[in-house]
């Protein structure tokens, strides 16, 4: 059943906001917003309801429409690449789907590149980016780039599902986190 209500907030970086529906307020995630628009406050919005998955006391708007600001953050659409200030100027030779590889420098060496360095973009090969050097997270003595902007994809595939949250990158970022996930395996 289609219902109304009034955008309380809406936290368009997060992707997630509050409708209020007749003195109820009504959760809102940007992904259940149909329109290609991400709602702001004031906004008069049409939605279906559900209860919540995390929370089935608390319901949840979806097929939500009627917003009028443009999607920002990695929910919306990609701006194109993000100009830093990296004292190093590369191209890049290899950067695949596993989310790391190659910048060659300006002296012909390559140096790897891992997605968690880059800012606001990702890169693609060919792509010119401004990039730091610091020591590797993982090989002592080498190098690898941080602080990597100019990249001309989206740091998130709006067409992927998951971010780098729940299932995203998880063990590239630090290894096993024990048990179930949590850190370390103790129980409390």
């Amino acid at each position: 059943m289609s219902m109304s209500g009034t955008c309380k907030s809406f936290n368009g970086l997060k992707g997630w906001g509050f409708i209020d529906s007749n003195g109820t307020d009504i959760f809102v995630h940007i992904k259940d917003c149909t329109d290609g628009k991400q709602p702001q406050q004031g906004d008069v919005l049409t939605f279906d309801t559900e209860p919540r998955q995390n929370n089935p006391e608390h319901l949840q708007a979806k097929n939500v429409t009627g917003g009028s600001a443009p999607k920002e953050g990695a929910w919306g659409a990609f701006s194109g690449p993000v100009q830093g200030t990296g004292a190093n100027e590369g191209t890049v030779k290899a950067f695949g789907s596993k989310g790391f590889g190659f910048i060659t420098q300006a002296d012909g060496s390559e140096l790897f590149v891992h997605v968690k360095d880059c800012v606001g973009s990702k890169p693609v090969p060919g792509d010119k980016v401004k990039y730091d050097i610091r020591e590797s997270d993982t090989k002592p003595g080498e190098k690898q780039a941080s602080n990597v902007t100019g990249g001309s994809a989206p740091l998130v595939d709006p067409n992927q599902d998951k971010g780098m949250g729940k299932g995203g990158w998880g063990p590239a970022w630090g290894g096993d986190w024990g048990k179930g996930g949590g850190w370390g395996g103790d129980s409390w």
